[in-house]
Formats: C-alpha cells, sequence, structure tokens
C-alpha cells in the first residue's frame, strides 16, 4: 500500500546515507530492507507518524539549507534565492496539508444508505446511487472475494472504495470496511457490479435488512 512505501522510501534514502558512509554496509542493508518489506507490519498510525516527520524534516532541511546559501548571495541576487527558498518551502507545506487531508477523508469508511427507492454510497470523493428497481442479484457474502487490482480508488488497511477488478479480471465497485462484517454483492441489470457494508457489522446487518424488506 501507499504508506508502507513511503516508510520503505524513507529507510532507503537513510540506508543510502549509511552505505555512502560504509560502502561495506551494502549486503547487508539490501538483505535487511527485503525482510522489513516483507514481513514487519506497520500500523496505519505508524504511518501517518511517519509521513508526518518525513515532510517535517524536508521542511526543516529547506530552511536550513537555503539561510546557509542565501548567507553568501547579496542584492538582487540573494533576494531570488531566498523567494525561491521560500516559495519551495510554501510548496512543501502545502504538498504536506493535501496528503493529510486525503488521507483522513480516504481512511473514513463509506456511508450507505438505503431509501425506498435507491441504495446511494459515497465515501474518499467517490459516490455510486443504485436504483432498486435496476438490481438484478443482490447476495450476502460471509466471505470476502480477492479485489488484487485497484483500477481508481483508495486502499487501506481498514477501508476499499471505488473501482476495482476481481480476481479474474471483472470491474466493480467497493464501499467496504474491513471493520464492516459481511458483504452486500449488488449486480444491477446493466451488468454492474458493486460491493458495499457499513463501518459496524450491526449497521450492515441494518443496511442488508432494509434492502430485503424491498424484495431484493
Amino acid at each position: 500500500m501507499v504508506w508502507t512505501d513511503l516508510i520503505i522510501g524513507v529507510i532507503l534514502m537513510l540506508s543510502g546515507w549509511l552505505v555512502y558512509r560504509f560502502p561495506m554496509m551494502i549486503s547487508g542493508v539490501n538483505t535487511l530492507l527485503g525482510g522489513i518489506s516483507t514481513l514487519v507490519y506497520i500500523p496505519m498510525g505508524v504511518h501517518l507518524i511517519v509521513l508526518t516527520i518525513v515532510i517535517l524534516a524536508i521542511v526543516v532541511a529547506c530552511v536550513l539549507l537555503g539561510r546557509k546559501h542565501d548567507l553568501g548571495l547579496q542584492g538582487e541576487e540573494g533576494k531570488k534565492e531566498r523567494r525561491k527558498n521560500w516559495i519551495a518551502i510554501i510548496i512543501t507545506v502545502v504538498v504536506f496539508a493535501l496528503v493529510l487531508f486525503f488521507f483522513f477523508k480516504g481512511s473514513k469508511p463509506a456511508t450507505v444508505e438505503v431509501s425506498e427507492d435507491y441504495i446511494t454510497a459515497k465515501g474518499g470523493g467517490y459516490s455510486a446511487s443504485i436504483a432498486l428497481n435496476d438490481i438484478a442479484e443482490a447476495n450476502v457474502l460471509a466471505n470476502w472475494p480477492s479485489f488484487p487490482i485497484r483500477t481508481n480508488g483508495i486502499a487501506t488497511d481498514e477501508v476499499g472504495i471505488g473501482h476495482f477488478r476481481k480476481k479474474g479480471g471483472e470491474s466493480c465497485m467497493l464501499f467496504v470496511c474491513t471493520d464492516g462484517g459481511p458483504l452486500l454483492e449488488v449486480r444491477t441489470v446493466d451488468g454492474k457490479l458493486y460491493y458495499l457494508n457499513c463501518a459496524t457489522e450491526e449497521e450492515t446487518f441494518e443496511m442488508i435488512a432494509k434492502v430485503k424488506s424491498n424484495g431484493r
């Protein structure tokens, strides 16, 4: 997942510095990183903390390096360089804020509501409105199918939202939470496939009951 990639990236940068200083470490570092990337589970909270530290470290580094460089520049040239450094710092902070915004937005479970005519799902910037009259088949799945390919969506340890492909290549849309219990598999008359549940098992069973009460 993307957060694991970020953390492994930080480890790679640190190991690059160590290898530069101590070239004989290259073999051991390579083996160590391979083990970390395949064996160690890192909770989502730790991912976010590491990401925050990395971004803040970049900002601090920009400030310190820019200040050191600017001390040797005078006049208009110095002003231009200082302006560039501040622009770089502002861009870094904005990117950091956007990453946090999309992380918090995307990591929240989707909301799934059932009315008399529609199943409406929203989350992570994605949405779907499924007319109950257009449902050709609806099944409750205790065992989750495999969704190995994310074509356009959000995938974390807690949620899957957006467009995915099932094992075998069939396209589908997910609004699922790992703590939400079973999935409601919905296939419409035009061939679209959806997998839905809620933030908790209780909410999921209530949602499924509403769909069944409408004859699905």
